[in-house]
């Protein structure tokens, strides 16, 4: 089970999150809605406790951050730069990562639901407890990445890459995996329907000819 985010009721507002982190690089215990932060850059990013809604990231170089309980709704992470980011007890809602690059960083109770995540770059990511749910994910990167209880519900997973990541205990049977790209060793232990086995039969080099 996902440990959900410790977020206070009482909660500041941040009105011009931009002109707030030109003094600070930590955000606890707020509530932002309605922003933007666009093209913006800051090494380790702090921000805990907090909501953050209705805000675009879009093309902002935001590398090491730090977020811990923290839901986000509605935002716009497109083309934002995460690598060697922190994530713990982290909710996305409804949040757009059209090629987001999130590599090498840890996850820890992290859930993204109903997420637009085309050609995200997760490689060499750590997760521990982690959910994709309703998630299109095409195209996404997620090569050589170590897993502890992760879980793909409902995915568009279409020429995502999982080359170099081992799949064993993964259930993807509500998944659209077509073209999928993975390794023969990668794949011992992946849960499928029978028509999804087709596409991994093709690893073996077989032919069924009926």
């Amino acid at each position: 089970m996902i440990s959900q985010p410790k977020i206070p009721d009482s909660l500041d507002i941040i009105y011009g999150m931009e002109e707030f982190l030109e003094f600070n690089d930590t955000i606890k215990e707020c509530n932002i809605q309605d922003d933007v932060l666009k093209d913006f850059s800051l090494d380790e990013l702090i921000i805990s406790y907090s909501k953050v809604k209705n805000v675009n990231f879009s093309n902002s170089n935001l590398p090491k951050a730090y977020f811990n309980d923290v839901i986000f709704e509605n935002c716009d992470f497109s083309l934002v730069n995460l690598e060697k980011s922190t994530f713990k007890r982290v909710v996305f809602i409804n949040c757009k990562f059209t090629g987001t690059v999130l590599t090498g960083t840890y996850f820890d109770n992290v859930s993204f639901k109903n997420s637009y995540m085309l050609g995200i770059i997760l490689n060499d990511s750590n997760f521990i407890n982690a959910e994709f749910i309703d998630c299109n994910m095409k195209e996404a990167q997620i090569s050589n990445i170590t897993f502890k209880n992760i879980d793909f519900n409902k995915c568009d997973l279409t020429e995502s890459n999982f080359s170099k990541t081992s799949m064993n205990g993964l259930d993807l049977r509500s998944c659209d995996i077509s073209g999928i790209v993975t390794y023969f060793e990668d794949i011992k232990g992946v849960i499928l329907t029978s028509e999804q086995s087709l596409t991994f039969i093709k690893l073996l080099g077989i032919t069924i000819i009926d």
